[in-house]
């Protein structure tokens, strides 16, 4: 259930949103506000203090209130244990109301209401600005202020959840658990800017405008965490109720700085030819004084063919034609802010010495060898086009940037090394990509009145490809130079065992069980034996000795595209956005059990889309092989193995918004003093197809990443996320 209010004028606007979710003891879905909220309210507003001075402020405040639950059977993401251990020949409830063991194991925390971290997040950003327009308005000069301060909170609170196996017996799950967490962090941002624009045009159709300024930002953050156990009830909401002798404290401080100038020219002579340069000088406390600082330059021109003297195409054919190209680059200083600096974590001992536990320190890190910033160099081109008396446009650009001293783990070493590896300037790489956009407008008489209409389709692409990496094996467990970013590895299908060659798969698969017992049968997978030496395996595991392996995909989205249609007529508008993604391949992983279900584990849930794609002597060209528990969990298992046969096609296309309304006239609107009114039918997410759909639909190509974002920091539970939700939205946009 979703509820929206929205006003907006001239001055400001507020919004209000609520949603949540709530299981009652039947098990049907009800509304709980207290899952998530959110309130944001803005101010902006301007002041023309003299006829060359103006002074602007924007304020922005926002709240979120979330509620994540939390499993206390095993401990941590209820989601990912709800799919792995609800199963589906449980109850959830006893004839008397109580919680069944599973569901106190899996779903109980949801339920009890009592288990969760409750985040909240306030924020607040203020930005004054002044703008000074001096010399008839060929000067500009200008400034701002923005403060911005986010304020985290987190109560996390975990609790025994009570479940009865007979009637009048309660007993409990997560007995170990019994604590209180309360956490704040702030985050303090602030940037200013101050710069003057000189902006002339002289005789003969020159035009020349100069920028030039100050930039400099600063942002500090501090943390702070306590934990206590020994709860005295189990709805206890503050630490004073916390009354045990386990109490872990924690604290965090980091400050960093940026400063740069920067300067900007932009000249044109009769709108024909366009030329700028940049450039930015740029320093971080981030790095070491000696490398503290990096100039960053690029410039880019334009020739509009189409103004030129020369150029006689009549516009009904070809109105515009303009030709582009850039060449700059950009730095990047977002690595942690002490990262060329030891540091040692200081804690107290777990073992008592001399009737005290003594503080201890770490060994501090391997510094780097020279640490500064990372710098993408792009070069790009382009045309922008239109035909037909500017109905029919279309642009299109394409880039080579190359990105150099990457930040980036060194060589991996050998774990007598002692420590971690040392992080650094070691990684180069390559991207090449394009994009085009082709829109048609116009528009023709309805019923004596005009009827417009436009479609505008965008489509890119894009490959990335590693120059530089420190693995001097090109080992294929980590990156390598000469990879493409997202390439798969894994086995070719070669179809089943069959009951003629079942004996030789022992043999040939030794790395792989195609059950527990490791006993091979009519129906498992069989992996192609691509250098013909009788063994399948992944030989050296490096690019030159790869065994059996081969790239069998790319889990990088290609050809992403969006097509929007829209219309107007008679005060009445229509507009829908179509979003997708051309090719893209996807492995579920070991713990995708929305995926392989009892493959993963045998008392998972059967998926409704495995139903007669089983192998079977009856039906021995199924998609999925013959039933097998643990083979697609276990590291060992068959179906752990990435393959091509699984490999998922995840492209995509989905409807995701559809909008129709109607603009109130003006004649109606005036009487209660409004600029602007109209009613609005606004849908999202109502349809998507994915060839990944020929297999299951349980999955949604756009969340098939992991789950548990907050509880967990891995890829456990690939897929096992909250789904898209369709939604409907009736509104009134007024304006005053």
């Amino acid at each position: 259930m979703d509820q929206n209010l929205s006003v907006s004028g001239s001055s400001g606007k507020a919004s209000y949103a609520v949603s949540g979710r709530y299981y009652g003891q039947d098990g049907l879905f009800r509304f709980n506000s207290d899952d998530y909220s959110m309130y944001n309210v803005r101010a902006k507003g301007n002041i023309q203090l003299t006829d060359w001075l103006q002074v602007y402020n924007n304020t922005e405040y926002s709240s979120r209130e979330y509620h994540n639950p939390l499993n206390v059977g095993e401990g941590g993401g209820i989601w990912r244990n709800m799919a792995d251990e609800a199963h589906p020949s449980s109850m959830l409830f006893n004839p008397d109301g109580t919680l069944t063991y599973t569901a106190a194991y899996t779903v109980g925390d949801f339920v009890y209401g009592k288990n969760g971290i409750d985040f909240n997040r306030a924020l607040f950003r203020n930005t004054t600005g002044f703008i000074a327009n001096v010399f008839k308005n060929k000067f500009r000069l200008r400034g701002d202020f923005t403060y911005q301060s986010i304020a985290d909170k987190q109560k996390r609170l975990r609790v025994q959840v009570p479940y009865s196996a007979a009637p009048g017996v309660v007993a409990y799950v997560g007995t170990g658990y019994n604590d209180l967490m309360m956490k704040d962090s702030t985050n303090r941002y602030f940037a200013s800017n101050v710069y003057g624009e000189y902006e002339n045009t002289f005789a003969g159709g020159h035009y020349l405008k100069v920028l030039g300024g100050f930039n400099y930002e600063q942002a500090t953050y501090t943390g702070l965490a306590v934990t206590r156990n020994g709860l005295i009830y189990s709805d206890a909401k503050d630490l004073n109720l916390a009354l045990g002798s386990n109490i872990v404290t924690a604290g965090g401080y980091e400050k960093w700085a940026i400063q740069g100038e920067f300067f900007r020219v932009n000249y044109g002579y009769k709108d024909r030819y366009l030329l700028e340069v940049n450039g930015r000088y740029d320093g971080s406390s981030k790095f070491p004084s000696n490398q503290r600082y990096a100039f960053f330059p690029s410039v880019s021109a334009g020739w509009r063919v189409s103004q030129e003297s020369f150029w006689h195409v009549p516009s009904k054919i070809m109105s515009d034609l303009k030709i582009r190209g850039s060449y700059g680059s950009l730095g990047n200083g977002n690595i942690n802010s002490y990262a060329f600096q030891e540091q040692f974590l200081i804690a107290q001992s777990g073992r008592v010495i001399n009737g005290i536990r003594p503080q201890t320190t770490s060994q501090p890190n391997v510094l780097p060898n020279g640490l500064t910033w990372e710098t993408s160099t792009t070069t790009n081109g382009g045309i922008d086009m239109a035909f037909l008396n500017s109905r029919l446009t279309a642009s299109g650009d394409v880039y080579l940037r190359r990105t150099t001293d990457m930040f980036t783990v060194g060589q991996t070493l050998p774990a007598v090394f002692g420590t971690d590896v040392p992080k650094g300037n070691y990684a180069n790489l390559k991207t090449i990509g394009w994009e085009a956009t082709i829109s048609w407008r116009d528009q023709f008489k309805l019923a004596d009145k005009p009827f417009h209409y436009g479609i505008t389709a965008v489509i890119s692409d894009y490959t990335a490809t590693i120059t530089k990496y420190n693995n001097t094996n090109n080992k294929l467990s980590d990156y390598y130079a000469g990879q493409k970013l997202g390439e798969i590895w894994g086995y070719e299908n070669d179809g089943y065992w069959t009951a003629q060659n079942v004996g030789q798969a022992k043999a040939a698969q030794a790395l792989f069980k195609a059950s527990n017992s490791g006993t091979w049968l009519p129906g498992d997978i069989k992996f192609k034996d691509q250098n013909n030496d009788g063994v399948i395996n992944n030989g050296a595991n490096t690019v030159a000795d790869h065994g059996d392996m081969k790239i069998i995909g790319n889990s990088t989205p290609r050809y992403s595209y969006g097509l929007t249609l829209d219309a107007n007529w008679n005060n009445f508008f229509f507009s829908t956005f179509f979003q997708g993604v051309g090719k893209q391949d996807w492995w579920p992983g070991a713990e995708s059990d929305v995926f392989w279900g009892q493959y993963n584990r045998p008392y998972n849930f059967m998926p409704k889309s495995q139903v007669g794609k089983i192998w079977s002597e009856q039906n021995p060209d199924a998609y999925f092989p013959r039933y097998r528990g643990y083979i697609a969990q276990n590291g060992s298992g068959v179906l752990n193995a990435k393959q091509s046969k699984y490999l998922q096609n995840a492209a995509y296309i989905r409807l995701k918004n559809i909008q129709v309304g109607y603009n109130l006239p003006k004649t109606f609107i005036s009487r209660a003093k409004l600029s602007a009114a109209r009613v609005f039918l606004s849908a999202e997410n109502l349809w998507a197809h994915s060839p990944m759909f020929k297999v299951t639909k349980d999955l949604d190509p756009e969340s098939i990443g992991r789950s548990d974002t907050v509880t967990d920091s891995g890829n456990s539970g690939n897929g096992n996320n909250y789904p898209i939700l369709k939604s409907m939205t009736l509104g009134l946009n007024v304006t005053f």
